[in-house]
């Protein structure tokens, strides 16, 4: 026995569907397509077949039109809520920093600052 796996050998394979239903299949699509194209030789009488694909092309496009200027004023209102809050984050971090100079400003105790180590010099080879 070989150490590959068969993964699908339990499958039987697809029987074939019986001739009457075949042919039961097959008139009832004929008779779909044949009263569907029916219907559309019947449709321009009641009509102006031009006028409907006129009136539906013109619908479309207004929709589109609709469409395409919510999504612009979407944008519009996006684009003013993220200056605001970017306007107020500017705020409030020109605050905090105003605050913590005015508070070294005025703090009784100066931070002293830290003396610098002396460099030391290498010796030249």
């Amino acid at each position: 026995m070989s150490k590959t796996r068969r993964v699908f050998t339990d499958r039987q394979p697809r029987r074939q569907p019986s001739i009457g239903r075949q042919f039961v299949e097959g008139v009832l699509l004929l008779a779909l397509g044949s009263a569907a194209l029916a219907f559309l030789s019947w449709l321009p009488q009641k009509d102006e077949g031009l006028l409907v694909v006129s009136e539906a092309i013109a619908d479309l496009i207004g929709g589109i039109s609709q469409l395409l200027e919510g999504l612009l004023g979407l944008a519009a209102v996006i684009v003013v809520a993220l200056l605001l809050v970017g306007a107020l984050l500017a705020l409030i971090s020109g605050l905090i920093r105003l605050f913590r100079s005015l508070k070294r400003t005025f703090s009784p105790r100066a931070p002293k600052s830290v003396a610098s180590m002396p460099r030391r010099r290498r010796n030249r080879r």
